[in-house]
């Protein structure tokens, strides 16, 4: 008779375990998705898109180092650009066909505050980076990707899945809708008009996406601080070919290097080696 009975606890407890983890499960995927599913109050307005050489050029220049081809591979057909087991698979979409159903006052929304037509916000996309762009840049920026040819590739990516521990990172907070990360209200900082104010513009609208809106790094990156360390000739190598004065290997940002900021002119990379290692770090002390 014990025996019965141990049986008939060990049923009832796999059955209540069993509960509380569908229950769990369950709590978790209802509550990621009603964040996922939020929706944000924030007018499309007018932005002056440019139809001249001159403003095709300066979009190119802009999606040339803001990266965009990082995630949407090569003339952004789209592609799977993070895909971990238990966490998520991320797929930035054919940019040239998205943006078909998008006014031009819409793209501007989506680029600057993470909000797609229907009210819904984007998540990894780096919106609270393209953010600081001012209107010229945004609207240029906006005229190149009009002129992309589609270059295919859509039909044969998955769709974005996010797994058990992003859900569980979404319902913490540990990972938020790109429209959460931003102050929509806040003021930019101006292009201009001398160098350091130049290079402030250049670093909040390029270098926030992995150092943090202030610059000051996070686990994976340092505080831009660290520029007052570094010579000129040192910081026009850091930024061409990825290597700093120590001459290390830096994964991430000799790729990022290589690819975006090998693209910025000598003057932008004088002006932010004006804001970095005098401006920035004069505002901390």
């Amino acid at each position: 008779r014990s025996v019965s009975i141990m049986k008939r606890i060990r049923k009832w407890t796999a059955i209540t375990v069993t509960s509380i983890v569908a229950v769990l499960l369950i709590v978790i995927y209802a509550g990621s998705e009603y964040r996922l599913r939020q929706k944000f109050d924030i007018a499309a307005t007018p932005i002056a898109v440019p139809t001249d050489s001159a403003g095709l050029e300066r979009g190119r220049h802009v999606f040339q180092t803001r990266g965009c081809e990082g995630c949407h591979a090569e003339g952004l057909k789209g592609s799977v650009f993070f895909d971990q087991p238990m966490l998520a698979r991320l797929v930035a979409p054919n940019v040239v066909r998205a943006i078909k159903g998008y006014s031009d006052p819409e793209l501007a929304r989506l680029l600057r505050h993470g909000v797609r037509p229907n009210g819904r916000g984007v998540a990894v996309m780096p919106s609270s980076m393209l953010y600081h762009l001012d209107d010229a840049d945004l609207g240029a920026l906006i005229a190149y990707l009009r002129t992309l040819p589609d270059k295919g590739g859509s039909d044969t990516l998955p769709p974005t899945s996010l797994r058990l521990l992003a859900r569980v990172g979404v319902i913490t907070g540990k990972y938020n809708l790109e429209p959460v990360e931003i102050v929509h209200d806040a003021p930019r900082a101006p292009n201009g008009p001398d160098a350091a104010a130049r290079g402030q513009y250049l670093a909040k609208s390029t270098c926030t996406e992995c150092h943090g809106q202030r610059l000051e790094g996070s686990e994976e990156t340092p505080a831009l601080s660290i520029v007052a360390g570094y010579s000129p000739a040192e910081f026009a190598r850091l930024m061409r070919e990825g290597v700093p004065r120590d001459g290390r290997r830096l994964e991430m940002m000799g790729g990022v290097a290589r690819a975006r900021f090998v693209h910025f002119s000598d003057e932008e990379v004088g002006a932010l080696y004006a804001y970095l290692s005098t401006q920035m770090t004069a505002s901390k002390n």
